[in-house]
């Protein structure tokens, strides 16, 4: 039996959150010690991007079950002490050796899964249009569209930034009034020369940018003296205000 549900996270070992969108129960064959056992599985989720079936553990301990993990694997026994599922280990993770039997469920859920595969394929097309256009061509399976589905990523995509406030932001009347500056590094390439680093220089009221590379943040002074001379000598103008993010290489004793 599956059913749909309200999307639901699932956390990751990698950190990663995929979501759930049904829920069912499956059949499955296990292997153990050379015979073949069939049992039923309940409160299966179904998260369409996960690429391989994964069993929790605490969800077995809350259902009765009783896991004892060992040295080369695990083994599951149910309320009445009769090993009901073996697993052998391979690094960190607990494998079963089992095979899920596909039944209608399973229908169901590729031909859902398959309209969403659409759905991105078309740039998220919409799903009114796409079950139109599933009647004008063929090799669409698009009976079973959710025509009010949710797309994460669409939504996200749609947001908009707030704009910056404009009252009380200072801004430059002339060259060289106000210099942003920045380090950015260490970088995990080293070019050439050596440098894993850069520094940049932009005049707020031109926008005219320059950029320096650096082997070591210590040479932040010096590239700042050659900054300094060349755009007052170049301008006529002199920089009144240096403008950065308060860290070390701008607050030292030489600067």
């Amino acid at each position: 039996m599956y059913e749909r549900i309200s999307p639901r996270r699932v956390f990751m070992g990698d950190y990663t959150v995929l979501e759930a969108i049904g829920k069912g129960s499956i059949q499955a064959t296990m292997q153990m010690g050379g015979q073949l056992t069939h049992t039923t599985i309940t409160q299966v989720l179904h998260v369409p991007k996960m690429k391989n079936n994964l069993i929790s553990v605490s969800k077995l301990i809350s259902e009765g079950f009783k896991v004892e993990f060992y040295k080369d694997g695990c083994k599951v026994n149910n309320a009445r002490g009769i090993v009901v599922a073996q697993a052998r280990r391979d690094k960190n993770l607990y494998l079963l050796n089992m095979k899920v039997h596909k039944d209608m469920a399973h229908i169901t859920n590729s031909l859902e899964e398959s309209a969403m595969l659409w759905h991105e394929r078309f740039g998220h097309f919409n799903m009114a249009s796409l079950k139109k256009l599933d009647a004008m061509v063929d090799g669409m399976n698009l009976k079973e569209v959710t025509l009010h589905h949710i797309c994460e990523g669409w939504v996200k995509g749609k947001h908009q930034r707030t704009s910056f406030p404009k009252d009380g932001a200072t801004k430059a009347s002339q060259l060289l009034e106000i210099v942003h500056t920045d380090v950015c590094g260490p970088m995990k390439t080293t070019s050439h020369a050596g440098a894993r680093y850069f520094l940049t220089f932009i005049d707020d009221f031109s926008r005219k940018t320059h950029v320096y590379l650096l082997k070591a943040k210590g040479e932040t002074f010096e590239k700042l003296k050659q900054y300094k001379a060349l755009m007052e000598n170049e301008t006529g103008h002199k920089i009144k205000v240096l403008r950065s993010d308060n860290e070390g290489e701008f607050v030292s004793k030489k600067i």
